[in-house]
Protein backbone atom coordinates (compact mmCIF):
# COMPACT_ATOMS: atom_id res chain seq x y z
CA UNK A 1 0.00 0.00 0.00
CA UNK A 2 1.65 2.91 -1.11
CA UNK A 3 -0.17 5.98 0.93
CA UNK A 4 -2.92 5.53 3.99
CA UNK A 5 -5.98 7.52 4.11
CA UNK A 6 -7.99 8.67 6.93
CA UNK A 7 -9.99 6.54 6.44
CA UNK A 8 -7.29 3.59 6.77
CA UNK A 9 -5.51 5.64 9.71
CA UNK A 10 -8.91 5.44 11.63
CA UNK A 11 -8.67 1.37 11.30
CA UNK A 12 -5.20 0.79 12.02
CA UNK A 13 -5.63 2.91 15.62
CA UNK A 14 -8.70 0.67 16.02
CA UNK A 15 -7.24 -2.16 15.74
CA UNK A 16 -4.32 -1.27 17.72
CA UNK A 17 -6.38 -0.07 20.35
CA UNK A 18 -8.21 -3.31 20.62
CA UNK A 19 -4.63 -5.37 20.14
CA UNK A 20 -3.11 -3.75 23.42
CA UNK A 21 -6.73 -4.28 24.96
CA UNK A 22 -5.95 -8.15 24.41
CA UNK A 23 -2.88 -8.34 25.45
CA UNK A 24 -2.50 -5.70 28.72
CA UNK A 25 -2.57 -8.77 31.24
CA UNK A 26 0.71 -10.08 29.76
CA UNK A 27 1.87 -6.18 30.05
CA UNK A 28 0.70 -5.93 33.32
CA UNK A 29 2.84 -9.17 34.17
CA UNK A 30 6.16 -7.71 32.77
CA UNK A 31 5.90 -5.70 36.03
CA UNK A 32 9.57 -5.77 37.39
CA UNK A 33 8.68 -5.64 41.27
CA UNK A 34 6.80 -8.37 42.74
CA UNK A 35 4.03 -5.81 44.03
CA UNK A 36 0.15 -5.79 43.31
CA UNK A 37 0.71 -2.55 41.11
CA UNK A 38 1.58 -4.10 37.87
CA UNK A 39 -0.73 -1.97 35.63
CA UNK A 40 1.43 -0.37 32.95
CA UNK A 41 -0.81 -2.20 30.57
CA UNK A 42 -4.05 -1.03 31.44
CA UNK A 43 -2.69 2.39 31.95
CA UNK A 44 -1.38 2.07 28.17
CA UNK A 45 -5.21 0.61 26.74
CA UNK A 46 -6.76 3.02 29.21
CA UNK A 47 -4.71 6.02 27.73
CA UNK A 48 -5.27 4.45 23.35
CA UNK A 49 -9.34 3.64 24.61
CA UNK A 50 -9.75 7.10 25.74
CA UNK A 51 -7.95 7.98 22.48
CA UNK A 52 -10.38 6.09 20.23
CA UNK A 53 -13.33 7.14 21.62
CA UNK A 54 -12.59 10.87 20.80
CA UNK A 55 -12.21 9.33 17.06
CA UNK A 56 -15.13 7.65 17.26
CA UNK A 57 -17.30 10.49 17.51
CA UNK A 58 -16.15 11.96 14.45
CA UNK A 59 -17.17 11.26 10.98
CA UNK A 60 -14.19 13.67 9.52
CA UNK A 61 -11.52 11.74 7.22
CA UNK A 62 -9.24 13.92 7.15
CA UNK A 63 -5.71 12.99 8.24
CA UNK A 64 -4.71 15.91 10.18
CA UNK A 65 -8.25 16.30 12.12
CA UNK A 66 -8.26 12.65 13.07
CA UNK A 67 -4.53 12.74 14.70
CA UNK A 68 -5.33 16.14 16.55
CA UNK A 69 -8.02 14.49 18.16
CA UNK A 70 -5.71 11.43 18.72
CA UNK A 71 -3.13 13.71 20.45
CA UNK A 72 -6.30 15.36 22.91
CA UNK A 73 -8.06 11.88 23.80
CA UNK A 74 -4.76 10.29 24.98
CA UNK A 75 -3.60 13.42 26.53
CA UNK A 76 -6.96 13.41 28.52
CA UNK A 77 -7.38 10.19 29.41
CA UNK A 78 -3.40 9.23 30.00
CA UNK A 79 -2.98 7.42 33.15
CA UNK A 80 0.12 6.60 35.16
CA UNK A 81 3.92 7.17 33.50
CA UNK A 82 3.39 4.57 30.88
CA UNK A 83 0.22 6.92 29.65
CA UNK A 84 1.43 9.87 29.80
CA UNK A 85 4.45 8.93 27.83
CA UNK A 86 1.86 7.04 25.38
CA UNK A 87 0.20 10.22 24.98
CA UNK A 88 3.59 12.22 24.00
CA UNK A 89 4.34 9.50 21.71
CA UNK A 90 0.72 10.42 19.72
CA UNK A 91 1.04 14.30 20.29
CA UNK A 92 4.29 14.49 18.72
CA UNK A 93 2.52 11.96 15.89
CA UNK A 94 0.07 14.19 15.17
CA UNK A 95 2.87 17.21 14.95
CA UNK A 96 4.46 14.86 12.48
CA UNK A 97 1.19 14.76 10.58
CA UNK A 98 -0.06 17.90 10.95
CA UNK A 99 -0.06 19.37 7.40
CA UNK A 100 -1.61 16.21 6.01
CA UNK A 101 -5.09 16.08 4.85
CA UNK A 102 -5.98 13.13 2.53
CA UNK A 103 -3.35 10.75 2.15
CA UNK A 104 0.17 10.25 4.18
CA UNK A 105 3.15 8.60 2.59
CA UNK A 106 6.05 6.35 4.20
CA UNK A 107 8.01 9.52 4.44
CA UNK A 108 4.85 11.55 6.20
CA UNK A 109 4.93 8.31 8.33
CA UNK A 110 8.47 8.16 8.58
CA UNK A 111 8.27 12.01 9.98
CA UNK A 112 5.69 11.21 12.29
CA UNK A 113 6.86 8.12 14.49
CA UNK A 114 10.36 10.06 14.40
CA UNK A 115 8.14 13.15 15.99
CA UNK A 116 6.74 10.68 18.19
CA UNK A 117 10.17 9.64 19.95
CA UNK A 118 11.56 12.90 19.93
CA UNK A 119 8.25 14.05 21.85
CA UNK A 120 8.58 11.73 24.61
CA UNK A 121 12.34 11.98 25.11
CA UNK A 122 11.14 15.67 25.75
CA UNK A 123 8.80 14.70 27.99
CA UNK A 124 10.38 12.80 30.17
CA UNK A 125 12.91 14.90 32.58
CA UNK A 126 15.63 12.09 32.90
CA UNK A 127 15.05 9.60 30.08
CA UNK A 128 16.27 6.27 30.41
CA UNK A 129 16.93 3.88 27.89
CA UNK A 130 16.12 0.09 27.64
CA UNK A 131 12.49 1.78 28.35
CA UNK A 132 9.08 2.28 25.65
CA UNK A 133 11.63 5.40 25.00
CA UNK A 134 13.94 3.27 23.70
CA UNK A 135 11.61 1.28 21.56
CA UNK A 136 9.89 4.41 20.40
CA UNK A 137 13.47 5.53 19.16
CA UNK A 138 14.19 2.19 17.16
CA UNK A 139 10.72 2.23 15.77
CA UNK A 140 11.26 5.96 14.49
CA UNK A 141 14.92 5.57 12.99
CA UNK A 142 13.88 2.12 11.11
CA UNK A 143 11.34 3.82 9.42
CA UNK A 144 13.10 6.58 8.29
CA UNK A 145 15.64 4.45 6.93
CA UNK A 146 12.90 2.41 4.94
CA UNK A 147 11.25 6.08 4.01
CA UNK A 148 14.84 7.54 2.85
CA UNK A 149 15.04 4.04 0.59
CA UNK A 150 11.68 5.11 -1.25
CA UNK A 151 9.60 2.43 0.72
CA UNK A 152 5.89 2.92 1.02
CA UNK A 153 3.16 3.51 3.83
CA UNK A 154 3.03 -0.25 4.38
CA UNK A 155 6.46 -1.11 4.04
CA UNK A 156 7.61 1.98 6.43
CA UNK A 157 4.75 1.04 9.21
CA UNK A 158 6.53 -2.77 8.91
CA UNK A 159 9.48 -1.40 9.94
CA UNK A 160 8.21 0.81 12.60
CA UNK A 161 7.03 -2.68 13.93
CA UNK A 162 10.21 -4.38 13.43
CA UNK A 163 12.46 -2.18 14.68
CA UNK A 164 10.23 -1.87 17.93
CA UNK A 165 10.46 -5.31 18.19
CA UNK A 166 14.29 -5.90 17.92
CA UNK A 167 14.58 -2.97 20.41
CA UNK A 168 12.37 -4.74 22.53
CA UNK A 169 14.30 -8.02 22.75
CA UNK A 170 17.37 -5.68 23.59
CA UNK A 171 15.69 -3.97 26.57
CA UNK A 172 17.26 -6.49 29.16
CA UNK A 173 20.50 -6.25 28.05
CA UNK A 174 20.70 -2.37 28.33
CA UNK A 175 18.22 -1.79 32.16
CA UNK A 176 20.10 -4.87 34.46
CA UNK A 177 16.82 -4.62 36.37
CA UNK A 178 15.27 -6.25 33.63
CA UNK A 179 17.52 -9.20 33.02
CA UNK A 180 17.46 -10.18 36.71
CA UNK A 181 14.07 -10.28 36.72
CA UNK A 182 13.91 -12.16 33.60
CA UNK A 183 11.60 -9.88 31.88
CA UNK A 184 11.71 -7.11 28.76
CA UNK A 185 10.05 -3.32 29.59
CA UNK A 186 6.38 -3.84 29.95
CA UNK A 187 6.23 -0.06 28.14
CA UNK A 188 8.24 -0.96 25.51
CA UNK A 189 5.56 -4.25 24.58
CA UNK A 190 2.86 -2.18 25.07
CA UNK A 191 4.31 0.04 22.27
CA UNK A 192 4.98 -3.16 20.09
CA UNK A 193 1.57 -4.33 20.96
CA UNK A 194 0.34 -0.93 19.46
CA UNK A 195 2.53 -1.26 16.38
CA UNK A 196 1.45 -4.86 15.65
CA UNK A 197 -2.06 -3.45 15.51
CA UNK A 198 -1.40 -0.70 13.47
CA UNK A 199 0.33 -3.22 10.88
CA UNK A 200 -2.43 -5.07 10.94
CA UNK A 201 -5.14 -2.42 10.72
CA UNK A 202 -3.16 -1.00 7.32
CA UNK A 203 -3.65 -4.61 5.61
CA UNK A 204 -7.40 -5.59 6.65
CA UNK A 205 -10.03 -5.02 5.09
CA UNK A 206 -13.10 -3.07 6.45
CA UNK A 207 -14.80 -6.50 7.03
CA UNK A 208 -11.77 -7.96 8.56
CA UNK A 209 -11.60 -5.07 10.62
CA UNK A 210 -14.35 -5.29 12.21
CA UNK A 211 -14.18 -9.26 12.29
CA UNK A 212 -11.42 -8.13 14.58
CA UNK A 213 -13.07 -5.34 16.40
CA UNK A 214 -15.53 -8.20 17.74
CA UNK A 215 -12.76 -10.59 18.75
CA UNK A 216 -13.47 -10.20 23.01
CA UNK A 217 -10.50 -10.50 25.41
CA UNK A 218 -10.17 -13.18 27.53
CA UNK A 219 -10.85 -12.63 30.33
CA UNK A 220 -13.29 -10.36 29.66
CA UNK A 221 -12.43 -6.92 30.47
CA UNK A 222 -14.21 -3.59 30.41
CA UNK A 223 -12.85 -1.35 28.74
CA UNK A 224 -13.18 1.64 31.14
CA UNK A 225 -11.69 0.66 34.22
CA UNK A 226 -10.14 -2.52 33.45
CA UNK A 227 -12.57 -4.24 35.52
CA UNK A 228 -12.79 -8.03 35.16
CA UNK A 229 -16.58 -8.70 33.96
CA UNK A 230 -18.62 -9.44 36.46
CA UNK A 231 -19.81 -12.53 34.37
CA UNK A 232 -16.00 -14.06 35.21
CA UNK A 233 -16.57 -17.32 37.24
CA UNK A 234 -16.92 -17.62 40.65
CA UNK A 235 -13.10 -18.95 41.16
CA UNK A 236 -11.35 -16.42 42.73
CA UNK A 237 -7.77 -16.54 41.12
CA UNK A 238 -6.53 -15.96 37.59
CA UNK A 239 -4.02 -17.84 36.89
CA UNK A 240 -1.84 -17.82 33.52
CA UNK A 241 0.99 -19.02 32.59
CA UNK A 242 3.33 -20.71 29.53
CA UNK A 243 4.67 -24.42 30.08
CA UNK A 244 8.04 -25.00 27.79
CA UNK A 245 8.14 -28.90 27.20
CA UNK A 246 7.85 -31.56 24.18
CA UNK A 247 5.24 -33.17 23.05
CA UNK A 248 2.57 -31.45 24.90
CA UNK A 249 -1.12 -32.33 23.76
CA UNK A 250 -3.01 -28.67 24.30
CA UNK A 251 -6.14 -30.72 23.78
CA UNK A 252 -5.73 -33.90 26.70
CA UNK A 253 -4.36 -30.95 28.96
CA UNK A 254 -7.84 -29.08 28.11
CA UNK A 255 -9.21 -31.84 29.33
CA UNK A 256 -7.36 -32.26 32.30
CA UNK A 257 -7.66 -28.92 33.55
CA UNK A 258 -11.16 -28.76 32.79
CA UNK A 259 -12.47 -30.04 36.48
CA UNK A 260 -9.99 -27.44 38.35
CA UNK A 261 -11.41 -24.30 37.06
CA UNK A 262 -13.27 -22.24 34.25
CA UNK A 263 -12.85 -19.66 31.77
CA UNK A 264 -10.38 -21.89 30.56
CA UNK A 265 -7.52 -21.37 27.61
CA UNK A 266 -5.30 -23.39 26.35
CA UNK A 267 -3.01 -23.42 23.21
CA UNK A 268 0.21 -23.53 21.72
CA UNK A 269 2.32 -26.18 19.21
CA UNK A 270 3.43 -28.60 22.01
CA UNK A 271 6.48 -27.08 22.79
CA UNK A 272 4.98 -23.93 23.96
CA UNK A 273 1.53 -24.11 25.64
CA UNK A 274 -0.27 -21.41 27.12
CA UNK A 275 -2.74 -21.75 29.45
CA UNK A 276 -5.30 -19.25 31.26
CA UNK A 277 -8.01 -20.30 33.85
CA UNK A 278 -10.04 -19.43 36.33
CA UNK A 279 -9.61 -21.52 39.55
CA UNK A 280 -9.38 -21.51 43.45
CA UNK A 281 -6.56 -23.81 43.46
CA UNK A 282 -3.66 -22.44 41.46
CA UNK A 283 -1.15 -24.28 43.45
CA UNK A 284 -2.49 -27.38 42.31
CA UNK A 285 -2.59 -26.12 38.33
CA UNK A 286 0.63 -25.31 38.85
CA UNK A 287 1.96 -28.46 40.66
CA UNK A 288 0.21 -30.73 37.67
CA UNK A 289 1.15 -28.41 35.02
CA UNK A 290 5.15 -28.07 36.07
CA UNK A 291 5.33 -31.80 35.89
CA UNK A 292 4.80 -31.44 31.96
CA UNK A 293 7.58 -29.05 31.66
CA UNK A 294 9.03 -25.77 32.71
CA UNK A 295 6.74 -22.88 33.83
CA UNK A 296 7.48 -19.38 32.72
CA UNK A 297 5.43 -15.89 32.52
CA UNK A 298 3.16 -16.72 35.53
CA UNK A 299 0.98 -14.49 36.85
CA UNK A 300 -2.10 -14.87 39.69
CA UNK A 301 -4.56 -12.25 40.21
CA UNK A 302 -7.35 -11.95 42.88
CA UNK A 303 -10.39 -11.48 40.64
CA UNK A 304 -12.71 -10.83 43.74
CA UNK A 305 -10.05 -7.86 45.04
CA UNK A 306 -10.06 -6.83 41.46
CA UNK A 307 -13.83 -6.39 41.48
CA UNK A 308 -14.48 -4.97 44.61
CA UNK A 309 -11.44 -2.10 43.72
CA UNK A 310 -13.22 -1.78 40.24
CA UNK A 311 -17.33 -1.53 41.84
CA UNK A 312 -15.37 0.98 44.58
CA UNK A 313 -13.94 2.99 41.61
CA UNK A 314 -16.66 2.91 39.30
CA UNK A 315 -18.68 4.03 41.99
CA UNK A 316 -16.66 7.03 43.23
CA UNK A 317 -16.54 7.99 39.46
CA UNK A 318 -20.28 7.82 38.57
CA UNK A 319 -20.46 10.69 41.56
CA UNK A 320 -21.17 14.40 40.01
CA UNK A 321 -19.24 16.79 41.48
CA UNK A 322 -22.42 19.11 41.44
CA UNK A 323 -24.24 17.01 43.06
CA UNK A 324 -24.01 17.46 47.00
CA UNK A 325 -19.98 16.48 46.63
CA UNK A 326 -16.80 18.70 47.55
CA UNK A 327 -14.12 15.18 46.98
CA UNK A 328 -14.63 13.52 44.39
CA UNK A 329 -16.06 10.27 44.36
CA UNK A 330 -16.32 10.27 48.64
CA UNK A 331 -19.78 12.08 48.92
CA UNK A 332 -20.35 14.91 51.44
CA UNK A 333 -23.20 16.95 52.58
CA UNK A 334 -25.46 19.25 50.92
CA UNK A 335 -23.14 21.88 49.35
CA UNK A 336 -22.20 25.13 51.40
CA UNK A 337 -23.45 28.54 49.34
CA UNK A 338 -20.77 29.25 46.83
CA UNK A 339 -17.75 31.78 48.48
CA UNK A 340 -15.21 33.63 46.76
CA UNK A 341 -12.58 31.83 45.63
CA UNK A 342 -9.79 30.89 47.64
CA UNK A 343 -6.46 32.04 47.04
CA UNK A 344 -5.20 28.43 47.16
CA UNK A 345 -6.76 25.19 47.36
CA UNK A 346 -6.01 21.81 47.15
CA UNK A 347 -6.81 18.58 45.05
CA UNK A 348 -5.22 15.17 46.63
CA UNK A 349 -5.25 11.76 44.76
CA UNK A 350 -6.09 8.84 47.38
CA UNK A 351 -6.79 5.67 47.67
CA UNK A 352 -9.38 4.58 50.27
CA UNK A 353 -11.88 6.38 52.50
CA UNK A 354 -9.79 6.82 55.59
CA UNK A 355 -7.40 8.90 53.82
CA UNK A 356 -10.06 10.36 52.23
CA UNK A 357 -10.93 11.94 55.87
CA UNK A 358 -7.74 12.54 57.04
CA UNK A 359 -7.10 14.54 54.03
CA UNK A 360 -9.76 16.42 54.32
CA UNK A 361 -9.35 17.22 57.82
CA UNK A 362 -6.32 18.89 56.76
CA UNK A 363 -7.61 21.20 54.31
CA UNK A 364 -8.15 19.01 51.10
CA UNK A 365 -10.81 20.62 48.71
CA UNK A 366 -10.83 18.21 45.99
CA UNK A 367 -10.04 14.20 46.50
CA UNK A 368 -9.43 11.96 43.53
CA UNK A 369 -9.68 8.68 44.15
CA UNK A 370 -6.34 6.59 43.27
CA UNK A 371 -3.49 4.74 44.20
CA UNK A 372 -1.75 1.43 42.79
CA UNK A 373 -3.63 -0.16 40.00
CA UNK A 374 -6.25 2.54 39.84
CA UNK A 375 -4.48 5.13 38.55
CA UNK A 376 -6.70 8.41 38.11
CA UNK A 377 -6.62 9.73 34.38
CA UNK A 378 -5.42 13.45 33.49
CA UNK A 379 -9.04 13.99 32.62
CA UNK A 380 -9.50 13.10 36.48
CA UNK A 381 -7.63 15.77 37.80
CA UNK A 382 -8.68 18.22 35.31
CA UNK A 383 -12.10 18.01 36.15
CA UNK A 384 -11.21 18.30 40.02
CA UNK A 385 -8.83 21.40 39.68
CA UNK A 386 -11.81 23.55 37.82
CA UNK A 387 -14.16 22.36 40.44
CA UNK A 388 -11.82 23.66 42.94
CA UNK A 389 -13.13 26.57 44.33
CA UNK A 390 -9.84 28.24 44.04
CA UNK A 391 -7.92 30.81 41.89
CA UNK A 392 -4.67 28.38 42.05
CA UNK A 393 -4.22 24.71 42.95
CA UNK A 394 -1.88 22.39 44.38
CA UNK A 395 -1.76 19.04 43.33
CA UNK A 396 -0.95 16.10 45.75
CA UNK A 397 -0.14 12.86 43.24
CA UNK A 398 0.27 10.88 46.24
CA UNK A 399 1.78 8.07 43.81
CA UNK A 400 4.97 8.10 42.04
CA UNK A 401 2.81 6.89 38.82
CA UNK A 402 0.22 9.79 39.59
CA UNK A 403 3.12 13.14 39.47
CA UNK A 404 3.69 12.81 35.37
CA UNK A 405 -0.43 12.68 34.77
CA UNK A 406 -0.87 15.41 37.31
CA UNK A 407 1.73 17.81 35.87
CA UNK A 408 -0.11 17.59 32.66
CA UNK A 409 -3.06 19.46 34.10
CA UNK A 410 -1.18 22.77 34.10
CA UNK A 411 -1.22 23.38 30.28
CA UNK A 412 -5.24 22.24 30.24
CA UNK A 413 -6.80 24.69 32.82
CA UNK A 414 -6.98 28.22 32.85
CA UNK A 415 -6.22 28.22 36.54
CA UNK A 416 -2.12 28.73 37.78
CA UNK A 417 -1.34 24.75 39.56
CA UNK A 418 1.82 23.72 40.87
CA UNK A 419 2.20 19.93 41.66
CA UNK A 420 4.10 18.94 44.91
CA UNK A 421 5.86 15.53 43.89
CA UNK A 422 4.63 13.66 46.84
CA UNK A 423 5.37 9.74 45.80
CA UNK A 424 3.22 8.20 48.76
CA UNK A 425 0.35 9.38 51.18
CA UNK A 426 2.22 9.74 54.01
CA UNK A 427 4.72 12.50 52.49
CA UNK A 428 0.76 13.80 51.24
CA UNK A 429 -0.11 14.21 54.83
CA UNK A 430 3.36 16.02 55.61
CA UNK A 431 3.00 17.90 53.36
CA UNK A 432 -0.18 18.99 54.36
CA UNK A 433 1.59 20.38 57.77
CA UNK A 434 3.26 22.99 55.83
CA UNK A 435 0.36 24.21 53.89
CA UNK A 436 -1.07 27.81 54.68
CA UNK A 437 -4.02 28.56 52.34
CA UNK A 438 -3.33 32.59 52.86
CA UNK A 439 0.21 32.34 51.25
CA UNK A 440 0.92 32.63 48.07
CA UNK A 441 1.47 29.25 45.57
CA UNK A 442 5.11 29.74 45.56
CA UNK A 443 5.59 29.52 49.00
CA UNK A 444 3.28 27.05 49.33
CA UNK A 445 4.93 25.10 46.68
CA UNK A 446 8.40 25.37 48.61
CA UNK A 447 7.21 24.76 51.96
CA UNK A 448 5.16 21.63 51.24
CA UNK A 449 8.46 20.45 49.23
CA UNK A 450 10.10 21.15 52.03
CA UNK A 451 8.02 19.11 54.68
CA UNK A 452 7.45 16.01 52.67
CA UNK A 453 10.76 15.04 52.74
CA UNK A 454 10.69 14.64 56.88
CA UNK A 455 8.82 11.16 56.88
CA UNK A 456 10.03 7.77 55.66
CA UNK A 457 7.30 5.69 54.27
CA UNK A 458 6.95 1.68 54.74
CA UNK A 459 3.98 -0.10 52.74
CA UNK A 460 2.93 -3.85 53.89
CA UNK A 461 1.46 -6.07 50.67
CA UNK A 462 1.70 -9.36 49.37
CA UNK A 463 4.09 -10.41 46.88
CA UNK A 464 2.10 -11.37 42.98
CA UNK A 465 5.03 -13.75 41.75
CA UNK A 466 8.15 -15.33 42.91
CA UNK A 467 11.77 -13.09 42.52
CA UNK A 468 14.81 -12.70 44.07
CA UNK A 469 15.39 -8.75 45.80
CA UNK A 470 18.88 -8.44 46.74
CA UNK A 471 19.67 -11.37 49.34
CA UNK A 472 16.10 -11.73 49.73
CA UNK A 473 14.19 -15.07 47.83
CA UNK A 474 10.47 -14.18 47.64
CA UNK A 475 7.72 -16.33 46.77
CA UNK A 476 4.42 -15.94 45.29
CA UNK A 477 1.80 -14.70 47.93
CA UNK A 478 4.66 -13.98 50.55
CA UNK A 479 3.91 -10.93 52.54
CA UNK A 480 6.44 -8.02 51.70
CA UNK A 481 7.30 -4.43 53.28
CA UNK A 482 8.86 -1.92 50.98
CA UNK A 483 10.99 0.68 52.75
CA UNK A 484 10.70 3.98 50.62
CA UNK A 485 9.14 2.01 47.58
CA UNK A 486 12.38 -1.14 47.80
CA UNK A 487 11.70 -4.24 49.16
CA UNK A 488 13.30 -4.73 52.67
CA UNK A 489 11.80 -7.37 54.10
CA UNK A 490 9.59 -10.59 53.78
CA UNK A 491 7.66 -12.53 55.53
CA UNK A 492 4.47 -14.90 55.94
CA UNK A 493 2.25 -12.49 58.45
CA UNK A 494 1.23 -8.67 57.54
CA UNK A 495 1.86 -7.64 61.37
CA UNK A 496 5.05 -9.22 62.05
CA UNK A 497 6.20 -8.00 58.47
CA UNK A 498 5.44 -4.53 59.68
CA UNK A 499 7.05 -4.49 62.70
CA UNK A 500 10.58 -6.11 61.17
CA UNK A 501 9.60 -3.40 58.28
CA UNK A 502 9.99 -0.48 60.76
CA UNK A 503 13.18 -1.90 62.54
CA UNK A 504 14.74 -0.95 59.28
CA UNK A 505 13.07 2.48 60.01
CA UNK A 506 13.56 4.15 62.67
CA UNK A 507 16.21 5.42 63.92
CA UNK A 508 16.94 7.65 67.38
CA UNK A 509 15.78 10.72 65.36
CA UNK A 510 12.73 9.51 65.07
CA UNK A 511 9.44 10.85 67.17
CA UNK A 512 6.06 9.75 65.81
CA UNK A 513 5.22 6.79 64.23
CA UNK A 514 2.01 6.74 62.21
CA UNK A 515 -0.24 2.87 60.98
CA UNK A 516 -2.65 3.33 58.41
CA UNK A 517 -4.46 -0.27 58.16
CA UNK A 518 -6.12 -1.25 55.00
CA UNK A 519 -9.31 -2.27 53.32
CA UNK A 520 -7.88 -6.41 53.97
CA UNK A 521 -7.00 -5.39 57.76
CA UNK A 522 -9.66 -5.76 60.79
CA UNK A 523 -9.57 -3.72 63.64
CA UNK A 524 -8.29 -5.76 66.46
CA UNK A 525 -5.53 -6.54 63.81
CA UNK A 526 -4.64 -3.03 63.82
CA UNK A 527 -4.98 -2.79 67.51
CA UNK A 528 -2.75 -5.95 68.14
CA UNK A 529 -0.23 -4.23 65.97
CA UNK A 530 -0.36 -0.52 67.55
CA UNK A 531 0.20 -2.46 70.78
CA UNK A 532 3.40 -4.56 69.69
CA UNK A 533 4.81 -1.05 68.11
CA UNK A 534 3.73 0.86 71.22
CA UNK A 535 5.64 -1.40 73.30
CA UNK A 536 8.86 -1.98 71.05
CA UNK A 537 9.18 2.13 70.43
CA UNK A 538 8.23 3.59 73.50
CA UNK A 539 10.04 6.99 73.12
CA UNK A 540 7.98 7.30 69.89
CA UNK A 541 4.47 8.60 69.77
CA UNK A 542 2.61 5.82 67.84
CA UNK A 543 -0.84 6.44 65.81
CA UNK A 544 -3.14 4.40 64.27
CA UNK A 545 -5.77 5.15 61.81
CA UNK A 546 -8.30 3.51 59.48
CA UNK A 547 -7.11 4.23 55.86
CA UNK A 548 -9.58 1.66 53.78
CA UNK A 549 -6.50 1.23 51.12
CA UNK A 550 -6.86 -1.53 48.77
CA UNK A 551 -3.90 -4.43 48.15
CA UNK A 552 -2.15 -2.77 51.20
CA UNK A 553 -2.49 -4.16 54.54
CA UNK A 554 -0.41 -1.27 56.26
CA UNK A 555 1.15 1.94 55.06
CA UNK A 556 3.63 2.87 58.01
CA UNK A 557 5.17 6.27 58.27
CA UNK A 558 8.05 7.44 60.32
CA UNK A 559 8.75 10.93 61.41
Amino acid sequence: MDVITGLTLKNMLLVAAHNLDQQKDMVNALNVFPVPDGDTGTNMSLTLNAAVKELERTDSTEIRRLTSLLARGSLMGARGNSGVILSQFFRGFSEGLAQVTDVATGEDLARAFTMSSKTTYRAVMKPVEGTMLTVGRVAGEEAEKVAEAGGNAYEVVLAALKGAQKALADTPNILPVLKEAGVVDAGGQGLVCIFEGLVTGLTATPEEVTEILSQQAVPLVDTEFGKVATEVSVNKYCTEFIILGEGINPDWLRQELESKGDSMIVVGDGDVVKVHLHTDHPGEVLDFCGALGELTEIAIDNMRLQNQEYEEHEKNHSLSLSEGTNVVGFPQSAPEPLEPPKNVGVVAVVPGEGLADIFRSLGVDYIVPGGQTMNPSTEDLVKAVENCNAESVVILPNNKNVIFSAQQVKELVDKEVVVVPTRSTPQGISALMYFVPDDSLEDNLAAMEEGMRDVKTGEVTFAVRSTVAGDLQIEERDIIGLAEGKIAVVGSNPSMVAMDLLATMVDEDSSVISIYYGADQEPEQAEELDNLVQEQYPQCEVEIYSGGQPLYYYIVSVE
